[in-house]
């Protein structure tokens, strides 16, 4: 029988990440909720490569409203811990992933499947905004990473492919292609920069 630790380390089902994806998307959480899973993913990932560690009470709360602390409506406790225990174990399988082994590093965009090319696009987008997100929580320690122009090329995809700066616009379709295949060794790159480990 596994203990709990073990447990917590497990990695979500398919399954698993559709019932946190409804629950993300549903009429429970704030309007602000960080949704579809692809933008969670992406919101952890920033958090686990980034120079913080963040408590559960911090980077949970975050998720479902980042500027007025609104909280989701659960139907039951059981559904509460159900939930929270989904939203702990996929931060532990990222938080594993990087610690055993960065380069292997693959964002949930890239696990799954999608009908089309569209679809795809923005999951790729919504992973971009989440990690954008995730660099928010915790934004005071990024600002000699993000002021230096040498490291800030690093987010910089990020950055664009959320459409938080005004090139998105401007690019082709190869163009988003090749910036969102750049993004995985980006945030692997990010990760060592804090913790120096290459």
């Amino acid at each position: 029988m596994k203990n709990p630790s073990d447990l917590q380390q497990q990695q979500l089902s398919d399954d698993e990440l559709e019932i946190l994806d409804d629950f993300l998307g549903s009429d429970s959480t704030p309007e602000e909720c960080l949704f579809p899973v692809e933008m969670l993913d992406g919101y952890m990932t920033a958090l686990i490569v980034g120079p913080d560690v963040i408590e559960p009470d911090i980077w949970i709360p975050y998720i479902w409203d980042q500027e007025d602390n609104n909280e989701p409506f659960y139907s039951s406790e059981v559904e509460e811990r159900a939930i929270r225990e989904l939203l702990v174990r996929h931060m532990n399988t990222i938080a594993l992933q990087f610690n055993e082994d960065p380069e292997d590093f693959v964002p949930l965009y890239e696990q799954f499947g999608y009908s089309n090319e569209e679809e795809r696009r923005l999951a790729i987008e919504n992973w971009a905004l989440g990690f954008s997100v995730g660099i928010e929580l915790t934004h005071g320690s990024w600002n000699s990473f993000l002021a230096d122009e040498e490291t800030a090329q690093l987010v910089l995809p990020m950055f664009i492919l959320a459409k938080i700066t005004d090139d998105f616009d401007d690019l082709s379709e190869e163009e988003i292609f090749g910036l969102a295949q750049l993004m995985p060794d980006l945030v692997i790159k990010i990760y060592y920069y804090w913790n120096q480990e290459a």
